[in-house]
């Protein structure tokens, strides 16, 4: 977050948490001796309205969960598109049928924020999430309490999954999202949905820490029974070798290699979840052998030409799209993920298969044969990488930077020799994964065009 960014009202703990009396173990959360230099105040701001809608939430769309068959819509589409027509002003003079109805872009978002309100949000209940702009220009997300809530249903229903709950009680840490960055957002918290439980974000820096050890000794002693976070800060955080066994760890915003998944379970000895989730709607999808299984009834899925408005039959490869969500301050209709998959329906649940982040990109050999960025990641999962980032320049020489303790520039070597058949000129780094990495998310490119 941008200095300038910074909330500009200080709200107080009561505001923060109108429905809870006893803020004791938050206050034991924010003064422990062990506890990090916090640098930010958060609270989920629920009140006996807003907290029920969140439990409504639940009831509706995850008690029995109603997807869509195969070239059916949902039953909630018609009304949810018509609601979007009539009340944001984006989508109004756009035409009233959704069959027909244009895609949109993150651009868009970003551009024109305002247009997406609903008139019939209350900006009183307006928050604000910042994006860092890691995989492009920054973009300024629009939310409400509820809408902010509704992330732990969805969360809940994937550890339903793997017969996982999550204890609620008000002197207990339900979650702990863990990071390993130069700087980010700190915060105690707790969550009114789940009864009070405590909810933290920690950063592993060790500057900010009193002690070096203090980070450990702090997840030790409040054993947070869901670690969230990404691959290069659970790999960070393993290396710290921590006393801990939470029922589950659940990864997002980069990919997380088979490799790593299998080490972090072997420690952990817990599901290590792979979750599919956006800024702009929050979680979609956890991975599975069969593809990543879609865990949205309130969201449909579409798979788009790249290039052209044109939606794709089920099977064929291209761009996702997503209509719905329950956000009153950013609803979507057709929104361009920029993420590519196929979708296939199993049993009435939708998978997305191949899922791959960001625009396809094809490599090739010295030979001009081409190699495509699926098959390069499907070999590189079964390492033990946090990310990396690979790149191939004019002259077809290929850059790779990986981020890892266990593996060597050797071994990708080998690896990607075998992917490009001993075609190719390889370049191949590895960095280490520390407490407090500057990398970005895993990432293909290439100065090449794919010419067909």
């Amino acid at each position: 977050m941008d200095a300038s960014s910074d909330p500009q009202i200080a709200l107080t703990d009561a505001e923060r948490f109108p429905l809870l009396d006893d803020l004791s173990f938050l206050n034991t959360l924010k003064q422990d001796a062990l506890a990090p230099k916090f640098n930010f105040k958060s609270g989920d701001r629920l009140n006996a309205i807003q907290l029920s809608k969140v439990k409504a939430y639940k009831k509706n769309y995850y008690s029995t969960k109603l997807f869509w068959n195969e070239g059916q819509t949902p039953i909630w589409l018609t009304d949810y598109v018509q609601w979007c027509f009539d009340t944001v002003p984006f989508y109004q003079n756009k035409g009233n049928q959704f069959d027909s109805f244009p895609t949109m872009h993150r651009d868009d978002i970003r551009k024109q924020a305002p247009l997406f309100v609903s008139n019939e949000a209350n900006l009183e209940e307006l928050l604000v999430y910042y994006t860092s702009g890691s995989t492009g220009a920054k973009l300024d997300v629009l939310f409400d309490a509820v809408s902010q809530a509704n992330w732990l249903p969805q969360i809940e229903s994937v550890l339903e999954d793997f017969a996982i709950s999550i204890t609620e009680s008000s002197n207990t840490t339900a979650i702990a999202l863990i990071c390993a960055q130069e700087k980010t957002l700190t915060y105690a918290s707790l969550s009114t949905y789940l009864g009070g439980a405590g909810i933290l974000k920690i950063n592993l820096n060790p500057s900010e820490w009193s002690h070096p050890d203090n980070a450990k000794k702090y997840l030790e002693k409040y054993k947070p029974q869901i670690l969230t976070g990404d691959p290069l800060a659970f790999m960070a955080l393993l290396a710290l070798l921590p006393e801990l066994r939470p029922k589950a760890m659940i990864s997002s915003a980069m990919k997380l290699t088979t490799g790593t998944k299998n080490k972090l379970e072997h420690y952990f000895k817990c599901p290590v979840i792979d979750v599919y989730s956006l800024t702009e709607c929050r979680n979609i999808a956890y991975a599975t052998e069969i593809g990543h299984k879609v865990i949205r009834p309130d969201l449909f899925l579409e798979i788009f030409d790249e290039h052209h408005d044109v939606p794709l039959p089920n099977g064929k490869r291209g761009e996702l799209v997503v209509t719905g969500g329950s956000n009153p301050f950013l609803p979507l209709i057709r929104y361009r993920t920029g993420d590519f998959c196929s979708l296939k329906i199993v049993d009435g649940i939708p998978y997305l298969i191949d899922l791959e982040a960001r625009n396809p990109v094809i490599f090739f050999t010295k030979s001009h044969l081409k190699i495509n960025n699926i098959d390069i990641s499907n070999r590189l999962s079964h390492l033990p990488l946090a990310g990396f980032k690979m790149h191939q320049r004019q002259d077809k020489v290929i850059e790779f930077t990986g981020y890892s303790n266990d593996i060597s520039p050797k071994e990708i070597i080998q690896l990607l020799n075998v992917v490009f058949k001993n075609d190719i000129e390889i370049q191949a780094t590895i960095q280490k994964i520390s407490q407090n990495n500057t990398v970005e998310k895993t990432q293909y490119s290439s100065e090449l065009l794919d010419d067909n």
